[in-house]
């Protein structure tokens, strides 16, 4: 599992020892076979076992946040128990902001004091540099020009290391700030090809694993960090 981060030599090392074992003619067939959940969901519950909903783990229950239902630009499907409609939106923010190379999306979905720091770490003089930047990292897999229409959070990431570097790099960046909750995912997108065959694509087939991202807190408002 690995965090998605801007620097292009860490990024390459790590995704490049999975790739090769993605195979290209399955994008489509994981695209289509995620509105199913069967990867998520429980082994088959006997008729006279009662569970409440609430009761069960990330994938119990899944709800698509649509661009025409709220202000999002691509849709996310996610557990809305574990990830609110506030906080998927900041997702949809980030991975369009990548997609389409729109730098003000990237500005919603991170703090401004932790896109400040990743600039700084990374050597990167603008986030319409840093956009810029990840999609050429990302079309390397891709292998053609793309665009995401959905946002795929598939599971919760509960290793309590990853998180407490998670926090660790928060408070390197904002050591003022308020943070009331810190959450993890793995995460896919699907894609569409540039110009368009019709099909929707799998990143994650392409990458050879799930993009690890988190979601704080911070002053009442939630943030992107990777």
């Amino acid at each position: 599992m690995k965090k998605f981060i801007a620097r292009t030599a860490v990024f390459l090392a790590a995704v490049v020892m999975t790739a090769s074992a993605a195979v290209s003619c399955s994008d489509k067939e994981e695209a289509d076979e995620h509105d199913h959940h069967d990867h998520n969901l429980v082994e088959e519950i006997p008729e006279d076992v009662n569970i409440k909903l609430d009761e069960t783990p990330y994938g119990g229950q899944f709800s698509k946040l649509l661009p025409e239902e709220y202000d999002t630009p691509i849709g996310v499907d996610r557990d809305p128990r574990y990830l609110s409609d506030e906080e998927a939106a900041k997702l949809a923010d980030y991975f369009y902001a990548i997609s389409e190379k729109k730098p003000e999306y990237l500005e919603k979905a991170l703090h401004p004091d932790y896109l400040k720091t990743i600039l700084e770490k990374t050597g990167t003089d603008s986030a319409q540099s840093y956009v810029d930047i990840e999609y050429d990292l990302i079309k390397q897999f891709t292998e053609t020009d793309y665009s995401f229409d959905f946002v795929l959070v598939d599971d919760m990431v509960t290793d309590e290391d990853i998180l407490k570097g998670y926090n660790s790099t928060v408070r390197s960046a904002l050591p003022d700030a308020k943070i009331t909750g810190v959450k993890a995912f793995m995460i896919n997108c699907t894609y569409k090809a540039k110009p368009e065959d019709g099909g929707s694509y799998s990143l994650k087939e392409r990458l050879g694993d799930y993009i690890t991202l988190c979601v704080y807190t911070v002053d009442g408002e939630p943030y992107i960090l990777f």
